[in-house]
């Protein structure tokens, strides 16, 4: 009987210490790999575009989803995240550098956002995107 007591509170006390250590899920965020397309006025977006969202607030673009192809080009820049709303400038590497700005909504679980481009500073007037978080 005493030992089936002592089972007892042994299990018990590895059970709540058990449950007390569970780690709670990290929250969505904004940082990390996105992929989807963009289109050019008020086409629908066709064009692949991926978009690397790293801590410190830097930004790589690729011109195609598919980043791994030889034809993919990139660009680097700066994003800002206020309320749900994202902006980023960002400058291609090649073909003369051109700069450009976005602007997108984010949905509140982080998994998709949309908006527009345009040149330089102007977040608007070269068309829409939508980007989707992967995992």
């Amino acid at each position: 009987m005493k030992t089936n007591k002592l089972l007892l509170i042994v299990f018990g006390i590895t059970a709540m210490s058990l449950s007390a250590c569970k780690k709670d899920d990290p929250k969505p965020g904004l940082t990390g790999f996105w992929t989807g397309k963009y289109g050019n006025g008020n086409d629908y977006p066709t064009s692949g575009y991926a978009f690397l969202f790293r801590g410190d607030g830097t930004v790589r673009v690729f011109n195609n989803s598919d980043t791994t192809s030889a034809a993919v080009t990139k660009a680097e820049g700066i994003y800002s995240f206020l309320g749900s709303t994202v902006t980023a400038k960002y400058t291609y590497l090649t073909g003369g550098n051109p700069t450009y700005s976005v602007s997108a909504k984010v949905n509140d679980q982080f998994t998709f956002m949309e908006g527009t481009w345009g040149p330089g500073d102007n977040t608007s007037g070269n068309g829409r995107y939508f980007l989707v978080k992967q995992p």
